[in-house]
C-alpha cells in the first residue's frame, strides 16, 4: 500500500516541489496518516505527534528528503549523460572559478526577484548540489 501511495506522491516530484510551507505540509500529512496507521497496526510505540520512531522502525524517511535526493539524482544523471537532453543541460550554469578559492560550487546561480523563479526544477537542482558537499563526490 505504502509503495503505491508513495508513486502517487512522488510523481513529478522533480518538476514540481512545493517551495511553501502549506504545500509541504499538505503533501507530508498523507505520509504521516500512515505512519499513524502503521504504528497502531504494527504496535509501536511513539510519542503523540512524533513519528520519527516510526519512520526509523520501518525504514522510511521523510517525503521532503525523497524529493531532495530525487532532484540530485536527476541533475547527476543529466551531467553525466545517463539522460540525453541538450536543451535541459544548456539551462545549468557551470562554476568556473578564474583563481583557486577555498569554497567550491559545481553552479553558479543567477539572482531573481521573486521566489518563484527562484523555484524553477533546474534552478532548484543546482542550489541543493551547492548546498551538498558530497554532489561533487
Amino acid at each position: 500500500m505504502l509503495t503505491f501511495v508513495r508513486s502517487i506522491l512522488e510523481y513529478g516530484a522533480v518538476v514540481w516541489v512545493p517551495y511553501t510551507a502549506c504545500n509541504r505540509n499538505q503533501i507530508e500529512r498523507v505520509q504521516r496518516k500512515f505512519l499513524n496507521y502503521a504504528a497502531f497496526t504494527l504496535n509501536i510505540d511513539h510519542m503523540p505527534h512524533d513519528y520519527i520512531p516510526v519512520m526509523d522502525r520501518l525504514g522510511l524517511s521523510t517525503l521532503a528528503d525523497r524529493r531532495q535526493a530525487a532532484s540530485l539524482n536527476f541533475l547527476r544523471q543529466l551531467i553525466d549523460g545517463k539522460i540525453d537532453s541538450p536543451e535541459l543541460l544548456s539551462f545549468i550554469n557551470f562554476k568556473v572559478p578564474s583563481t583557486n578559492i577555498r569554497h567550491t560550487f559545481p553552479f553558479l546561480i543567477p539572482k531573481f526577484i521573486t521566489n518563484y523563479l527562484e523555484n524553477q526544477p533546474i534552478v532548484r537542482m543546482m542550489l541543493l548540489a551547492n548546498s551538498d558537499p558530497s554532489f561533487l563526490n
